[in-house]
């Protein structure tokens, strides 16, 4: 079992996926997208929130429809990626509540927490007295219905895969009264996006090697949203054979024998260096490794959190495989 601290249990509780990772560190399978050189997320669109009497129909990200009967005043955000989209709206003066984890924007900081992704506190989500509360995907199934039977609204708005972030953003834009910010935002993400994949689409593919964490290895392989992040920035991830997140053999990796190794700084209790890469002896006999093409990305959070920032994640990803663009 991998031992993880307070956040790397979010950093990797991407839904059913982490939770798999977490406890049987077998791997677990995800959707499977069909994926070219160059991936640009697509909006899956969910059903507009409509109007009715003065009530508010929403249809969430799992297909659930929630009716409410204003706008939220007082907002309850049980995902860091919530969180943040929350605040990139400028409907964060509406937010009463959120989990440990959520701790970006600087603002967020002073907002009442209400117990972590994995475990909200049920009576502290209650003191809130939220208007609505803003869940993240399957890991929180349960915490969904124990709120439905409280009668509390609550609306699964996380993104649970690349392709649905925009459809994130523009659901809360709906729940939030900001949906010209909404659209705004998703544009300028699509256009720095396509910005990206227009620097690199002629540069020949770097293989890549995503280190998820290092003792037992395990990686991202295909259906993860790390694995849509490479492909993004105009790489090939290197364990794209295998499916979730999956332990992965030295042997293995040897034969990959990827053009760069990129490592998540907590893929260790206490973080990671280039220097502690370089001086492993299964990592070290890898030519990447030999020639020093190794990077640690700056914050985790930016490449495991599927809101805004996803954009910097993939733009810093391109930039460790081919400089500066």
């Amino acid at each position: 079992m991998i031992k993880v601290n307070d956040k790397m249990k979010y950093r990797l509780s991407i839904g059913l996926l982490i939770l798999m990772l977490l406890f049987s560190m077998s791997g677990c399978s995800a959707l499977q997208q069909e994926q070219t050189q160059t991936v640009q997320p697509q909006s899956t669109e969910p059903a507009a929130g409509q109007e009715t009497s003065g009530k508010l129909e929403i249809t969430d990200l799992k297909g659930r429809v929630t009716t409410l009967d204003k706008l939220p005043e007082r907002i309850v955000s049980l995902s860091p990626a919530n969180t943040e989209i929350l605040f990139e709206l400028g409907a964060g003066d509406k937010v009463v509540g959120v989990t440990s984890y959520c701790d970006f924007p600087e603002q967020v900081k002073a907002v009442e927490k209400v117990g972590t992704f994995e475990g909200p506190n049920m009576e502290l989500i209650k003191k809130a007295q939220p208007d609505v509360v803003l869940a993240g995907g399957y890991i929180q199934e349960d915490l969904i219905k124990n709120l439905e039977a409280l009668n509390i609204p609550v609306i699964s708005t996380e993104a649970m895969d690349f392709g649905s972030i925009f459809d994130s953003v523009k659901l809360i834009g709906k729940i939030t009264g900001t949906e010209e910010k909404a659209d705004a935002l998703v544009n300028r993400m699509k256009e720095s996006i396509a910005a990206i994949s227009e620097k690199t689409k002629d540069k020949a593919k770097k293989k890549v090697f995503y280190l998820v964490w290092m003792d037992p290895m395990t990686t991202a392989g295909s259906g993860t949203f790390i694995n849509d992040v490479i492909l993004a920035a105009g790489g090939v991830n290197a364990a794209a054979k295998v499916d979730g997140w999956a332990k992965y053999s030295a042997e293995e990796l040897m034969l990959d024998n990827p053009d760069i190794l990129v490592a998540a700084f907590h893929s260790t209790d206490d973080g990671i260096t280039k220097d502690n890469i370089a001086k492993n002896p299964i990592y070290s006999k890898l030519d990447c490794v030999k020639k020093g093409h190794i990077y640690v990305m700056s914050d985790d959070n930016i490449i495991s959190r599927p809101g805004p920032r996803i954009v910097k994640a993939i733009e810093e990803m391109a930039a460790a495989f081919y400089g500066e663009l």
